[in-house]
């Protein structure tokens, strides 16, 4: 009976010593020097564009990956890297996101943190930043020219996830933080592109003539836009449309004129608008050569139809396509002609 107790006791006193080692090993640093142990550098939500709408501009249901870069300055001034275009990818199990090797926090010491969405290892663009400026440059992105209204509907859809087209963000400010334990880092990511949606409706007298059954959209494209483009950035915000100083700024080269939008889903319009086309695009400058084209039928309840087709020099709507605005451009059927309204938002917001 008493080698049961004099075992029970021991147990009781080694768990008192191996909580109060784990403690330690929490809240203090390694011996000589000033590493938190067991106090990672870990990234939490990180958000796109508006902290007012977090719930629905999670950076996680854009892009899965991001890169960083961090820098730490010591007390006495010394600037150490910390992580140099490290990938961090979401883990939906964990809810986090993680990377590998782990870097610690440093007490006392200021840090700077700098990040771009997805990372670059996942397509074939190449990433830099400037160490002095913490300015983020990446060349050679491409587009294909995916449109996430394959089905058209009466809103936009705005994730890019898992399309050929890459939907590329950075944190313009980048953010700074003191080394403390338990402390998360939190970006908050601007689209560096442009988006153009397109969409048609039909005037109501339209849609009243007589015999008159339904109209289709049969197609409709966009050509010459660029394929290619270089992005350098000198803001610090997401350019001011309004601001005629910044509408000079080129943070893009664009490059290949050769890309084209096209729909053809042959959809019924209605007198509300439908949305045929959202894709992304190289922000540029726009020129005549760019064409809106619109092939649609007017069907009547005897059989017989008529074919239309509408072009519209894309430059007469837009130009200029901006970095992270949204461009609507809306396309109305009348009895007489075909008007239309072009419209930049906020990428988030709807025309």
């Amino acid at each position: 009976m008493k080698k049961h107790w004099y075992t029970y006791l021991l147990a009781i006193v080694g768990a008192l010593l191996l909580g109060n080692c784990a403690k330690n090993d929490v809240l203090n640093p390694e011996p000589g020097t000033d590493i938190v142990r067991a106090v990672p550098i870990s990234f939490k939500g990180s958000y796109v564009d508006h902290a007012t709408t977090r719930h629905s501009c999670a950076l996680r249901d854009h892009l899965p990956t991001m890169g960083v870069w961090g820098w730490c300055t010591s007390q006495a001034d010394s600037c150490t890297a910390v992580f140099t275009d490290q990938a961090v990818v979401y883990n939906p199990d964990s809810a986090r996101w993680e990377y590998s090797p782990l870097k610690y926090w440093r007490l006392g010491c200021q840090y700077n943190f700098h990040a771009y969405a997805p990372h670059h290892g996942q397509t074939t663009a190449k990433v830099s930043i400037d160490t002095l400026t913490h300015m983020i440059s990446i060349k050679d992105v491409t587009l294909h020219g995916h449109n996430l209204q394959q089905t058209p509907t009466d809103s936009v859809k705005e994730l890019f996830r898992g399309t050929p087209d890459t939907d590329w963000m950075i944190d313009r400010n980048g953010q700074t933080a003191t080394g403390a334990a338990g402390m998360d880092v939190e970006f908050t990511m601007q689209h560096i592109l442009a988006k153009l949606n397109i969409r048609i409706r039909v005037c109501p007298d339209v849609l009243d003539r007589p015999h008159l059954d339904y109209i289709t959209a049969d197609s409709i494209s966009v050509s010459k836009l660029p394929a290619k483009g270089h992005f350098t950035q000198k803001l610090t915000h997401t350019p001011i449309t309004g601001n005629p100083e910044e509408a000079a700024i080129e943070e893009w080269t664009a490059l290949a004129p050769q890309l084209r939008l096209r729909c053809t889903n042959g959809c019924t319009l209605k007198s509300t608008p439908t949305y045929l086309i959202e894709s992304l695009l190289i922000p540029h400058q726009t020129d005549e050569a760019s064409k809106v084209v619109l092939h649609y039928t007017l069907r009547f309840t005897d059989g017989h139809t008529e074919q239309c087709r509408y072009r519209l020099p894309l430059s007469q709507a837009f130009t200029r396509f901006v970095s992270g605005y949204s461009h609507t451009l809306t396309l109305t059927i009348c009895s007489d002609r075909i008007t239309f309204e072009a419209g930049t938002s906020d990428w988030i917001r709807e025309q």
